[in-house]
């Protein structure tokens, strides 16, 4: 005899995946203060006050940390079930993908404030408060596209496209910035340092591909769910 889920199953079911939705909007949070705080590092940085930039990166780590340990929370309650488990493959890879932002941006934080006394030309200064700002604004896009998943799945797609430009965009700002800042190092007594300037930018633009890819299964949930 097959097995028909009653209505207050499938209700049940619904209700414990809207919780766990709820608490992967946290985790979403948890990413943005990340990147937002990365970005007040850069500043720092490009302003020469390294003093603040260290004040800076231990905000930086706790987000971090507070982001792991929503993620935790989210993988607990995902094995107490009930969900689908597509549902639930879906829902982790969300969590895992995005889960390397916050990574990334704390490697990106950490190098630059090991590039301590780097004094930096204006245009190299310039260019690393842009792609702070872009990388800040690609990652607000992206919870903006996971509010709407939530809402609406078919104006999510559209919103994770927005996403998809802002990454071209942060990478063709990285390519220019990469080759000021080896024209730069070719000169520079200190090598170590300009060498963690370029090293920090890398790990900036890997935060914004994973931005992309977590675009990417938010917009492949969308398809599912139209």
């Amino acid at each position: 005899m097959d097995f028909k889920p009653t209505y207050s199953a499938i209700w049940f079911g619904r209700k414990r995946e809207l919780e766990v939705l709820n608490i992967v909007k946290v985790h979403f949070e948890c990413i943005v203060s990340t990147v937002s705080a990365l970005r007040d590092l850069v500043y720092a940085v490009c302003d020469g006050n390294f003093d603040e930039a260290d004040r800076i990166f231990k905000i930086i780590f706790q987000r971090e940390r507070d982001a792991d340990d929503v993620k935790e929370k989210i993988l607990y309650e995902l094995s107490k079930g009930p969900f689908h488990p597509a549902d639930k493959e879906e829902i982790m890879h969300l969590i895992l993908t995005s889960d390397d932002i916050a990574s990334n941006a704390k490697s990106a934080g950490r190098k630059f404030c090991m590039a301590r006394g780097a004094v930096l030309p204006k245009e190299i200064s310039d260019g690393l408060k842009v792609l702070a700002d872009l990388s800040f604004q690609i990652v607000s896009k992206l919870r903006d596209a996971f509010d709407v998943l939530i809402r609406d799945p078919r104006k999510a797609i559209d919103v994770a496209e927005e996403v998809e430009r802002l990454e071209e965009k942060i990478d063709d700002h990285r390519v220019g910035l990469i080759m000021m800042i080896l024209n730069w190092g070719e000169n520079y007594p200190k090598i170590s340092r300009w060498i963690m300037i370029k090293e920090a930018v890398e790990n900036v633009e890997a935060a914004a591909d994973r931005c992309e890819d977590t675009a990417d299964v938010i917009r492949m949930i969308s398809i599912s769910r139209v």
